[in-house]
């Protein structure tokens, strides 16, 4: 199964990681799917000011136990 991340800020940013080798017309459909949830009603005007970041998923993910400052050991690296 491919999985793509949303990641969507108050500053009205979303963030689309998306698996390597995804298609464009994919990544279209998704953008429209993301806008659908956003602001189901809003207009074009109102939807002009979303920013869409895109970028490939990182196949080395590190997750960091912040009180710790040691990596978990269930992610990629710190196995």
């Amino acid at each position: 199964m491919r999985t793509a991340e949303v990641h969507y800020g108050t500053d009205g940013h979303v963030d689309l990681a998306v698996p390597k080798g995804t298609k464009m017309a994919d990544i279209a459909r998704l953008q429209e799917l993301v806008i659908s949830k956003i602001n189901p009603r809003g207009c074009q005007a109102c939807l002009s000011g979303v920013h869409f970041n895109i970028r490939e998923q990182l196949e080395h993910v590190v997750k960091v136990d912040l009180d710790k400052m040691a990596p978990i050991k269930e992610t990629a690296i710190g196995r």
